[in-house]
């Protein structure tokens, strides 16, 4: 069981322009973590809502007078898994025998933020 908090988020410059929106709620409540195995409730949703934006959105950095773009292709196919995940969950209330998405949701986590550290549960 894997738990995120504000302080596991990457930092505002890495967030692309149009994630803001989901990034300064869960930002905000910096004690209050996000546990990955509860599906459904309104932080996990909010985070969910940031990641796939990232994936959508990459952010442009800019260095050395070249913007590098986080590739995001390979975030595609988590995202794909993890909705694969969430409709099972939704659907008959299981995902290859489990009940819930942690694992995908971390996954895609870590793909859309490379320099991010999880913590270990």
């Amino acid at each position: 069981m894997t738990k995120i908090t504000a302080s596991t988020l990457p930092p505002l410059s890495e967030v692309s322009p149009q994630c803001v929106k989901y990034y300064k709620p869960l930002a905000k409540k910096k004690k209050k973590a996000i546990d990955l195995d509860e599906i459904g409730t309104p932080r996990y949703n909010l985070l969910l809502d940031l990641m796939k934006c990232q994936v959508k959105h990459p952010n442009s950095t800019s260095g050395d007078n070249e913007e590098k773009t986080i590739d995001v292709k390979p975030c595609v196919k988590v995202e794909k898994a993890y909705n694969s995940c969430h409709a099972g969950i939704m659907g008959v209330g299981n995902f290859k025998g489990r009940k819930n998405c942690g694992k995908e949701i971390e996954s895609l986590f870590a793909c859309v933020n490379p320099n991010a550290s999880l913590p270990q549960a």
